[in-house]
């Protein structure tokens, strides 16, 4: 067993490895060659997809956030005939 009120901690500081430099590699990067067509994509057909995704998305959102706009709507008014009625009722006591 250690007597701890006796022990000192040690000040040292953990430092990193120093960053070791590692130069980009010389020479001829490899590319690719488009020969039968002009473009990578043929953007008509590789829209559609994306463009169903944020249109759906889009009127799926709003269509939430007009859901919640008609729920807060019947809270006021279901909260504004409960402080008509408490109202009504503190009157007649």
């Amino acid at each position: 067993m250690v007597d701890e009120t006796r022990v000192e901690p040690d000040f040292y500081i953990d430092h990193a490895e120093p960053a070791v430099f590692v130069p980009d590699p010389e020479g001829i990067n490899k590319s690719t060659l488009l020969r039968d067509r002009e473009e990578i994509f043929d953007f008509e057909t590789e829209v559609e997809p994306l463009l169903q995704v944020l249109i759906g998305k889009t009127l799926e959102q709003s269509k939430i956030e007009v859901i919640e706009e008609y729920e807060v709507f019947l809270l006021n008014q279901h909260r504004a005939e409960y402080k008509r009625l408490r109202e009504s009722e503190l009157v007649l006591t």
